[in-house]
């Protein structure tokens, strides 16, 4: 049973984070440690972290200057129906970056189908900002704001290799709309404005659904990542480590370059010393041709049919794109390397997920 949940969140610290990525990195992506001491909080490889974010200061500063408010003005929180402060209701309870048709309704008439493109091209507060002499009231676009949502985040450690923490893999996320850059909201929290041993996060863990370790220590097993895909291995591999499992583990993954981009190179790279993992990788922006991680599936594929008849379990992480792509290329070495027809190829791989030996964590 889960002690802590969205209404009930525990609430944690950012007890260490660092850059993974070297200097020159195309991407910002870091390791933070949360502590859980005196939780009694539980979880398995596999299952996942929710961190309910707060939102940038600064965001709520402008979305405040766009409203024609103060501050300090008191509004009555839709959800709890208690006295709050408009800085701290826009501040932890509030969703600035996506509004509804019912929100753009309190400043002009317009029918959905034009409201769209205005929509989905700006935040709150420059949706707000469009319209400047707007006499709508403080507590109206209060009612109207969506809720800030928990962003889910594979746990990147084993409960049984850091008793008190939970490890996390993020990428900072930056992107361009409406000629305007803007950050992520959770990744901007945690990356950038969580102070460390001090800023409350609160947490909670989601349990997985069947994308879990199998507990069978003579089972091998094949890991497909892309980025942050390859948290929950790690996680595996401790786990793994630590039970003396004897079952054969193998990592297939995927980033830009391998001078900046190998999460965690050096504990994957010291199993690999210790014949206890093989690794294949594919960083795209090595060569002038791009190369991903599911071209090293066939590449490979002889062995993996090989495991496959062994009874390994197949485990991917990562964007949905690339999870669909390794469908493709699985069924691809189903034909070629157990000379199936394309019919038997996709037969056999839903009998493989059937038994649940062919497992997904994407997003």
């Amino acid at each position: 049973m889960n002690l802590y949940n969205f209404q009930n969140p525990f609430i944690s610290h950012i007890k260490f984070r660092r850059l993974l990525n070297k200097a020159d990195s195309f991407k910002k992506t870091y390791h933070i440690v949360l502590d859980i001491s005196n939780s009694n909080i539980t979880y398995k490889p596999g299952d996942s972290l929710a961190i309910i974010p707060q939102n940038d200061p600064k965001i709520v500063e402008l979305t405040i200057n766009a409203m024609k408010s103060d501050p300090d003005e008191l509004i009555i929180d839709p959800k709890t129906k208690k006295s709050v402060r408009l800085f701290d209701f826009l501040l932890h309870k509030a969703n600035l970056t996506k509004a509804t048709y019912n929100f753009f309704s309190l400043f002009t008439k317009i029918s959905i189908n034009e409201a769209k493109n205005i929509i989905s091209s700006h935040h709150i507060w420059d949706l707000i900002k469009l319209f400047p002499n707007h006499d709508v009231k403080t507590q109206d676009m209060c009612d109207h704001l969506l809720p800030i949502l928990p962003r889910l985040y594979s746990c990147a450690s084993s409960l049984n290799m850091y008793p008190n923490e939970i490890h996390l893999i993020i990428t900072h996320v930056e992107y361009e709309l409406s000629s305007i850059l803007r950050n992520g909201v959770t990744t901007e929290f945690m990356c950038n404005l969580a102070q460390l041993h001090k800023t409350p996060i609160p947490i909670y863990i989601q349990h997985s659904h069947g994308f879990s370790l199998t507990k069978d220590v003579e089972k091998p097993i094949i890991m497909i990542a892309a980025g942050c895909g390859i948290a929950p291995f790690r996680a595996f591999m401790e786990e793994r480590f630590l039970s003396n499992s004897i079952g054969k583990n193998w990592l297939f993954f995927g980033e830009r370059k391998a001078a900046n981009d190998f999460y965690f190179e050096s504990f994957f790279k010291d199993l690999e010393e210790k014949t206890i993992l093989r690794i294949n990788t594919a960083f795209s922006r090595d060569q002038e041709d791009k190369i991903y991680v599911q071209d090293r599936l066939l590449e490979n594929g002889s062995d993996i049919w090989q495991w496959l008849c062994l009874g390994a379990i197949i485990y991917i992480c990562g964007n949905i794109k690339m999870a669909r792509e390794v469908d493709e290329k699985m069924q691809e070495i189903f034909i070629e390397e157990g000379n199936l027809t394309k019919e038997e190829s996709a037969h056999f791989l839903r009998q493989l997920i059937k038994e649940k030996r062919y497992l997904k964590d994407v997003y």
